[in-house]
């Protein structure tokens, strides 16, 4: 009994739809993953901002009662694409405001969860109401900026994700189609030919597959296989679109993590050791970093430089900034005497290479341990707070000048000024960073310097390490959960 065999272009036909599926399979879930994260992340943020500024508006309406201003904003918030629903709950879960008037007044019933999309700042849900699936933004209602009254819910149709999901599913379906139907005819017309160019496709997919979406597939002939390497190719530039976002975003999060190495480089590990003085030092990076930078530097002959920097911007340029700044004023701080002769030196180096817009604030002091005296400059940094033993009252001193980079040295020359003080026996001065006074709250209040005077004020009697702990306790304790957008650089020290 002759063996039987099966046809050569069922065989290539059966493996070219195996190949087509797979490829087409693996790509197009690809593309809908990120489809779908990237619709739900821009109906997030739309629905969050909706939300927000009817929060912002509905706030101060709850306060006043204002039940036409209420029903107002409601009514322009029902106006945005995709919105179902817009009201607004008080403390004790009764209806307060409602786009649809027989519901004021009537107790809230929340609806089945399905999922939860977050909690923190802002709760976002997805819930059935009406048999329709939606998404659920829940905003405090804040009055005049720190008053909560209540909560606005905001529900927006999961159909504007499903919706155009449906229509990439019909392109994936009809391109999928396509490429089959072509991919069977060529079998049938090219035969034992058509193997090479499977060969170049099956490579190719797999290239692709690893995620170099910079491939492209080079298929010669003019057929079915052809075509599928020009669908494949398409499907591979709109999916390299769709990560476009996401390769920028781990660039930045690489540039941030570059210049926290920078900038941590120039915080020193251990401090210089004063004969006579207690000195403490806090640092702490904030998520996008910034230019903050503290030093403590021998001189010589009993003195001790003591600086406190804050460059403008963000990332890997105030880093550098930075970095440049330390390097000149360790070399400045040795030629000049005193210090406003390093630091309008050090003005006069960095002009030229600073960015427009961009500068630098600078305290910059030196101490004199056989003297006692500090002698300081300020390039536009926030104030300085002694705390005299004597009374237990703090002072506040910032001699003028401009920032660094803001002029090229005459102007910038002639306002900077020196300020001379006598520290005595229990004086602790603190130079701290715009960082510590400008932390926020959930509720956006600013720690502020009065903060931080109390708290000197209050532990007169402590050493600057237990003035610093108390310092950062309190600090922590207000911000919370808050993320800073603000490094945080503070040093104290006293004459024991």
């Amino acid at each position: 009994m002759a063996k039987k065999y099966s046809s050569i272009k069922r065989e290539i036909t059966f493996f070219i739809i195996v190949l087509m599926l797979f490829v087409i399979g693996g790509l197009s879930f690809f593309m809908v993953k990120t489809q779908t994260e990237s619709l739900e992340a821009e109906i997030k943020l739309r629905g969050l901002s909706i939300a927000k500024n009817l929060a912002g508006g509905i706030g101060d309406a709850l306060l006043t009662d204002d039940e036409l201003g209420m029903a107002r904003l409601l009514s322009d918030a029902m106006e945005n694409k995709g919105v179902r629903y817009a009201f607004v709950v008080d403390e004790k879960e009764i209806i307060k405001a409602h786009n649809r008037i027989e519901r004021i007044g009537g107790r809230y019933e929340p609806a089945a969860v399905f999922n939860v999309v977050e909690t923190e700042p802002y709760r976002i849900i997805i819930v059935e109401r009406d048999g329709e699936k939606i998404i659920n933004f829940e905003v405090p209602a804040v009055a005049r900026g720190r008053l909560t009254l209540g909560t606005v819910h905001l529900g927006i149709s999961y159909s504007l994700i499903t919706d155009v999901l449906n229509d990439v599913y019909v392109k994936i379906a009809v391109i999928a189609f396509v490429v089959i139907v072509l991919g069977i005819a060529g079998a049938f017309f090219l035969g034992a030919a058509i193997t090479k160019p499977i060969a170049v496709l099956a490579k190719g997919a797999g290239i692709i597959g690893t995620g170099n979406l910079d491939y492209k597939v080079k298929v010669k002939t003019k057929n079915e296989l052809g075509a599928l390497a020009g669908v494949l190719n398409m499907m591979t530039r709109d999916l390299k679109s769709a990560q476009e976002v996401v390769i920028k975003q781990q660039r930045m999060e690489k540039e941030l993590e570059v210049a926290r190495d920078i900038q941590l480089s120039l915080i020193p590990g251990n401090l210089e050791e004063i004969k006579g003085y207690e000195v403490a030092a806090y640092y702490k990076s904030a998520k996008e970093v910034g230019g903050d930078y503290y030093d403590l530097m021998p001189l010589g002959e009993g003195k001790y430089g003591f600086v406190m920097g804050d460059v403008s911007g963000k990332g890997i340029p105030a880093a550098l900034i930075m970095t440049m700044c330390r390097s000149i004023l360790h070399a400045e701080s040795r030629m000049n005497e005193t210090p406003d002769g390093a630091i309008r030196a050090l003005n006069r180096e960095i002009y030229r290479d600073m960015h427009e817009g961009m500068f630098v604030t600078i305290f910059y002091a030196v101490l004199d341990t056989k003297n006692n005296t500090l002698n300081m400059v300020s390039a536009g940094h926030n104030d300085t707070l002694v705390l005299r033993s004597a009374g237990g009252e703090v002072e506040a001193y910032n001699p003028k000048g401009f920032p660094i980079g803001t002029d090229p040295g005459p102007r910038f020359d002639k306002v900077l000024k020196n300020e001379v003080i006598t520290i005595n026996a229990g004086d602790k001065t603190a130079i701290f960073t715009d960082g510590i006074s400008e932390a926020m709250n959930e509720a956006r209040e600013e720690y502020g310097q009065e903060r931080l005077i109390n708290i000197m004020k209050a532990n007169t009697g402590k050493s600057s390490s237990e003035i610093m702990k108390i310092l950062k306790k309190d600090l922590a304790d207000f911000v919370g959960d808050y993320e800073q957008s603000d490094d945080i650089a503070v040093m104290i020290f006293e004459k024991k």
